[in-house]
């Protein structure tokens, strides 16, 4: 599962959101030929924190693992906007793979 933000906001963001989700369905391709069930899909988080959000959509489709890259920011960028590596860590509803 891959989250990125919601591209409403301006046309360079609605350019990268596109970029990265035909990233996704390549990669989620790439996964089905190595046999494993893979597929791209968009997570809205609303009113959730993206933790939640990402965590209950695995849960929603089956799934039993996340596995996401667990990437620091600087103290301010985590305080302003968050960050979906501590929201997932303070927040365990299923086995996390985190890699770095």
């Amino acid at each position: 599962m891959a989250a990125y933000p919601d591209a409403n906001s301006s046309k360079i963001a609605a350019n990268a959101v596109a970029i990265v989700k035909q990233i996704d369905e390549r990669l989620a391709l790439g996964l089905r030929t190595r046999g494993l069930m893979a597929e791209a899909a968009s997570v809205q988080a609303r009113d959730r924190s993206i933790g939640t959000a990402l965590q209950e959509h695995d849960l929603k489709i089956g799934g039993n693992l996340l596995v996401m890259g667990g990437y620091g920011h600087s103290r301010v960028r985590d305080f302003v906007l968050g960050g979906a590596t501590e929201d997932i860590l303070t927040d365990l509803r299923l086995p996390v793979l985190l890699s770095h």
